[in-house]
């Protein structure tokens, strides 16, 4: 189409992790893995620039608002880090409390990690399902 520009289009990782490695928040890596280390933006951001990506989405690796929290603090100190799927509670009457907390920051979605919990219902308990449909009612994505 004549005077029709195309939009600029981005090469987003929509996975990224990163982590300050403590075994004991980050139970699933092994001792000894390559894994089992420091993973921050200036350990990133040179392959995804190496790769032609523009940006990426920061994911929780573990259940914990402190995590959430400090993914937030990258994403406001790294323009490229587009966003945050974070963490809380689903189970919590305080879910909408929660997501208070970050209305004005970069949060994109909430991620559970349902295959570690015990009860192999657990996306059908009616806790979880209020605490998807808060999610979800706030215009964030659930990342299952």
């Amino acid at each position: 189409m004549k005077g029709c520009k195309s939009p600029m289009v981005k090469r987003i990782d929509a996975h990224q992790h990163f982590w300050r490695y403590r075994a004991a928040e980050y139970d699933w890596i092994q001792p000894g893995s390559p894994l089992a280390r420091d993973r921050l933006p200036v350990d990133v951001r040179p392959a995804l620039e190496a790769a032609a990506f523009d940006g990426c989405f920061a994911v929780q690796a573990c259940h914990s608002a402190a995590e959430t929290d400090w993914l937030l603090a990258l994403a406001e100190a790294n323009s490229w880090i587009m966003g945050v799927v974070g963490w809380v509670d689903l189970t919590a009457p305080d879910v909408a409390a929660q997501l208070d907390r970050y209305a004005s920051r970069s949060l994109v979605g909430i991620r559970h990690i349902a295959q570690d919990e015990p009860d192999p219902r657990y996306l059908l308990r009616e806790d979880v399902l209020r605490g998807v449909r808060t999610i979800l009612g706030r215009g964030l994505a659930y990342d299952i």
